[in-house]
């Protein structure tokens, strides 16, 4: 501001000093009034292309005074006697303030072009080093150097709602505040008096975030429309790599489960022979005889427990093979009742400290499913329902005609689940916080669940609140 202050008395007192020259050097010419005024148009033209109006304008009305003083009759004196000269003065300044006028919009178009071109190029250049970002780090600190040094600004913050976090690049930086209540409002913010300018990141209507640029001057270094093509540039390039991002944890997820899977199959072969060693020998001392009845008890406890743990391994060989290509469906004509009670019957072992309750409300109808994989599912969500419910509280499980599907439930009492939570607890190997000291638990049981859903074109969910417990749901098309 102070230097373009002082500038233009400096180009005033120049173009004065011009327009000065040329009358002396037209006057010591003894030039025609007519000679003297084309004399003067061209210093007039060169300060309109050079300076702008306002200097121009000066230089003109300086000019035709010149005119009148040194070049019409009577000389030395600011009057005409002869009309003619009235006519030809005030031409000559018309044209002369038009030519002015028309200089300084050419060098004005010439100017913004030139500036356009130069924007056009930094948002070539931009739209090219983004490209090149590293796309396995994070991309905001990346991007807000990039614009920085892209537009030879002061600062730039970004806000990344997705993540959330602000990055941020230069020296004069907008605070976080402001930033997320532009993307908060939806609405764009300027600031001309400290050259800031802010803008709602969008992709269609959808807002992921905000930018704030500071320029250097309050003037401002780029325009509104170059502006909007950084907002736009970052936009893509958020949902570029957060795209990328997903794919990524996506592979790696899969990698992982197949990894897991791969271990956990492993293991429950590796389980499977000595356990078939223990129960043959726990089954073949009870059949050998005679033991005393304290030894008895202990051998059967073992050969039970074998048993169980056998059916457990089995049941942990399904799982690890359940997100595989060996998951087969079976589909049969399952009746309901008849699966419920064998379900019932064989919760009843192991649930001695809660009570077993059964609604069945399908009366006597069929739903068409694998009935191995429906039991096992229904099994886990019982099992599952017994470990988080209050001592002694009651599990149930119901049936019943849900729209078009089939639904199975399982309720209990004492266990809360937070909204947040209900959609991760179906992620194989994930377990709420702080559920891990209330039960034991690898994680795999729900994903188990909800495959076996998926598997058969049903869903699965849950319901939970403080007041009224937990209760799981699976549910399938009916089929009668």
């Amino acid at each position: 501001m102070p230097r373009s202050w002082f500038q233009r008395p400096l180009r005033l007192l120049a173009s004065a000093i011009i327009i000065a020259l040329v009358a002396i050097i037209a006057y010591g010419a003894h030039a025609k009034s007519f000679a003297a005024g084309f004399l003067f148009l061209f210093p007039i033209m060169l300060i309109a292309f050079g300076w702008g109006f306002v200097e121009a304008s000066i230089a003109s009305v300086l000019a035709v005074g010149c005119l009148d003083y040194f070049f019409t009759e009577p000389l030395f004196h600011f009057y005409m006697t002869d009309p003619q000269d009235w006519v030809a003065l005030v031409g000559f300044g018309t044209i002369v303030l038009v030519v002015s006028q028309f200089a300084d919009r050419l060098k004005r178009h010439a100017t913004e072009a030139s500036m356009q071109r130069v924007q056009v190029e930094k948002l070539y250049r931009m739209s090219r080093d983004i490209l090149l970002l590293n796309r396995r780090t994070a991309i905001g600190p990346q991007l807000v150097q990039l614009i920085l040094e892209a537009f030879d600004l002061d600062g730039v913050s970004l806000w990344d709602a997705r993540e959330p976090r602000l990055d941020v690049a230069g020296k004069r930086l907008i605070p976080e505040g402001e930033i997320r209540a532009t993307y908060i409002r939806q609405r764009h913010g300027v600031d001309v008096v400290n050259g800031k300018f802010m803008r709602v990141l969008l992709l269609g209507s959808r807002a992921i975030g905000a930018i704030g640029l500071v320029c250097k001057t309050a003037e401002g270094s780029i325009d509104g429309q170059t502006i909007d093509a950084i907002t736009s540039l970052t936009a893509l390039a958020l949902e570029r790599w957060h795209s990328f991002k997903s794919e990524s944890e996506a592979e790696a997820a899969k990698q992982n489960e197949q990894l897991r899977s791969a271990v956990l199959d492993g293991l429950s072969h590796a389980f499977k022979t000595p356990l078939t060693t223990i129960q043959g020998a726990s089954s073949g001392l009870l059949e050998i005889g005679p033991l005393g009845l304290a030894q008895e008890e202990l051998v059967a406890l073992i050969n039970e427990e074998a048993i169980r743990l056998s059916e457990l391994t089995t049941q942990a060989l399904q799982t690890a093979r359940i997100d595989s290509a060996d998951l087969r469906v079976s589909k049969e004509a399952v009746q309901v009742q008849s699966l419920l009670e064998d379900i019932s019957e064989q919760c009843s072992q192991h649930l001695s400290s809660h009570l077993m309750r059964v609604q069945d409300e399908m009366t006597n109808k069929c739903v068409w499913a694998d009935g191995r994989l429906l039991k096992l599912a229904l099994l886990e969500l019982v099992d599952n329902a017994s470990k988080y419910a209050d001592a002694e509280a009651p599990i149930t499980l119901r049936a019943s005609l849900i729209g078009p599907d089939i639904t199975f439930s399982v309720q209990n009492e004492g266990s809360y689940i937070a909204p947040e939570e209900r959609l991760r607890i179906f992620r194989r190997f994930y377990r709420s916080p702080g559920s891990q000291y209330r039960a034991a638990g690898t994680g795999i049981g729900l994903s188990f669940v909800k495959r076996i859903a998926e598997a058969h074109s049903g869903h699965v969910w849950v319901e939970s609140g403080r007041e009224i417990g937990t209760t799981f749901f699976f549910s399938l098309p009916t089929s009668f």
